[in-house]
């Protein structure tokens, strides 16, 4: 897994500038290091839409404000979870210390890395789709109404602790902290 200059140089705020120099070197050196302890681990699972909310056993998730417009004609959905593993955090930590500027660029290589997991897992439910169905937007609690504390029933109903190492801690901060969350819904055939 490893990401282009121009992709980490976006997350730097450079906008479409091409590093050069001096800094396209610390970015690779910085980016080699990363690559080196990322451990992506992700999981998915589909789950019916129903009465506004998903549910299994006794977990309620519930679809409603922004969130339901953004499903709106959806049947089912897929809820996703994402991260590039508490290594990063470690080599995040390192880099902050040594460096202002490195703090910098390990932030947007964090960003780049979970970004680059995260279109990765959609490109490996589209292929699991049925004949004509298509993906929405991934839709992370955070956005719009959808509550950040969605989280919890997000984790709970893919078992994400156990099974990729991502927990909340009591304030909603994800951790491993370059995780994502997020609900994509299922467009059905036409």
């Amino acid at each position: 897994m490893t990401v282009d200059l121009a992709e980490v140089a976006r997350y730097m705020r450079m906008g479409r500038s091409v590093p050069e120099g001096a800094l396209a070197d610390r970015l690779r050196k910085l980016r080699d290091e990363a690559v080196a302890v990322v451990r992506p681990a992700r999981i998915w699972r589909r789950f019916p839409l129903a009465d506004g909310a998903i549910v299994s056993g006794d977990v309620r998730l519930a679809v409603s404000g922004t969130l339901a417009r953004h499903v709106e004609g959806c049947r089912d959905v897929y809820l996703v979870c994402g991260t590039i593993g508490a290594d990063f955090d470690a080599f995040q930590r390192r880099a902050s210390v040594s460096s202002g500027a490195d703090a910098l660029i390990v932030q947007a290589l964090g960003a780049a890395l979970i970004e680059r997991l995260m279109d990765s897992v959609e490109d490996e439910i589209r292929a699991e789709l049925n004949a004509g169905e298509t993906l929405v937007e991934r839709y992370s609690p955070g956005y719009g109404t959808f509550p950040l504390s969605a989280q919890r029933e997000l984790l709970l109903l893919l078992d994400a602790p156990r099974k990729v190492g991502v927990s909340l801690t009591d304030t909603l901060l994800m951790v491993p902290s370059k995780s994502v969350s997020a609900i994509i819904g299922v467009r059905p055939a036409r």
